[in-house]
């Protein structure tokens, strides 16, 4: 009877745990919503700079997804001021990783003095395979231009790095001897007949993966993945490659609209399925003399993309395509077509 009865509370112990791990995870990712997928941050937000000196700040950039940054490039221009930063940029960011930008700033003799706010602008390129997004983050940045120091200023040391890796011994470690309690509790089940050892050893996996797994701040790796699943409903997908090719049904579809139709074309130079998208509006419109299209470069047109709702909340969402008379945009490549076709059957 008592050991029934073990039996009974070790299995309601892991059914609550178990519960427990995918309420955690729910919450994890419904928490999250649009959380940037890099993390940045400053060593300090007010920096004083004296008249004909200089200072230096560094900018921590942390990768709490489960994929590679690329291309990460700060924006940096403070009139009276000379910026220069190193690296300049970080071509790769590998996942759970970190770097640091390390940013100079010197104020010539004639600066004005008086405190100023800036914003360090980033770029960066997100992409699950194929599958790309970019990303604008803003930065704040206190600026104070103080009186010419009358004694040499002490610049803090900092370095800047490229990205930096956690150690693998102590996750070696550490698994090493869970394996190893493992295997003792399978000897003792074996020997003894006794199943709790093997269930206590289950359970004592899972709350020490839990714990170690804040230990690393694993719960807010957990926070970039929701982040980038929620980001990646719209405007991540993979690269359609080859020339589009219209269904007879589509053609039909096409040449049947009578109406004035003018369509914008949001790309972008890193987005894998904007040409695919543009190869498409163009094979529509050599079907309709009614449709016309055009092009347009969202590094070149920043301020038009914005109002049409390609870049929303600093972040760029392409390909886009807008119906410029009814305002309706689409995205994406996936299923373009028919999507294509429902855009320009809209109010026609």
């Amino acid at each position: 009877m008592p050991r029934r009865r073990t039996v009974q509370v070790i299995r309601t112990t892991r059914r609550t745990l178990a519960l427990l791990l995918w309420s955690v995870v729910a919450i994890g990712i419904l928490a999250v919503g649009q959380e940037p997928i890099l993390v940045f941050s400053l060593t300090d937000t007010q920096i004083e700079i004296p008249q004909g000196g200089e200072m230096v700040v560094g900018l921590r950039i942390e990768n709490g997804s489960v994929y590679e940054a690329e291309g990460i490039e700060p924006f940096l221009e403070i009139e009276g001021l000379v910026v220069q930063a190193e690296p300049e940029e970080i071509e790769s960011l590998p996942a759970f990783e970190d770097a640091t930008i390390v940013f100079r700033l010197s104020a010539s003799g004639e600066t004005p003095l008086g405190a100023v706010s800036h914003v360090i602008e980033m770029l960066y390129t997100y992409c699950i395979g194929e599958q790309c997004f970019q990303f604008f983050e803003d930065i704040p940045l206190d600026l104070l231009i103080g009186p010419p120091a009358t004694v040499p200023v002490e610049l803090p040391d900092i370095v800047p790095t490229e990205s930096s890796t956690q150690t693998l011994w102590i996750d070696l470690g550490v698994l090493g001897c869970g394996v190893l309690l493992l295997l003792v509790a399978v000897v003792i089940r074996r020997r003894m007949g006794l199943r709790w050892p093997l269930s206590a050893v289950l359970i004592l996996f899972v709350l020490g993966g839990l714990t170690y797994g804040v230990f690393l701040n694993q719960h807010e790796q957990a926070q970039g993945i929701g982040a980038v699943l929620c980001t990646s409903c719209v405007g991540i997908e993979e690269a359609q490659h080859g020339m589009p090719e219209l269904t007879s049904a589509g053609m039909e579809a096409i040449s049947a609209i009578d109406q004035e139709i003018e369509l914008l074309v949001f790309y972008a130079v890193w987005c894998h399925a904007c040409p695919f998208a543009k190869a498409m509006v163009e094979a529509v419109a050599t079907h309709n003399p009614r449709i016309a299209y055009r092009f347009v470069d969202v590094a070149q047109e920043p301020e038009l993309a914005e109002r049409s709702g390609v870049i929303q909340s600093g972040r760029t969402v392409v390909p886009a395509i807008l119906r410029v008379d009814t305002g309706e945009l689409i995205f994406g490549a996936e299923k373009l077509e028919s999507r294509l076709i429902d855009l320009l059957e809209d109010g026609s």
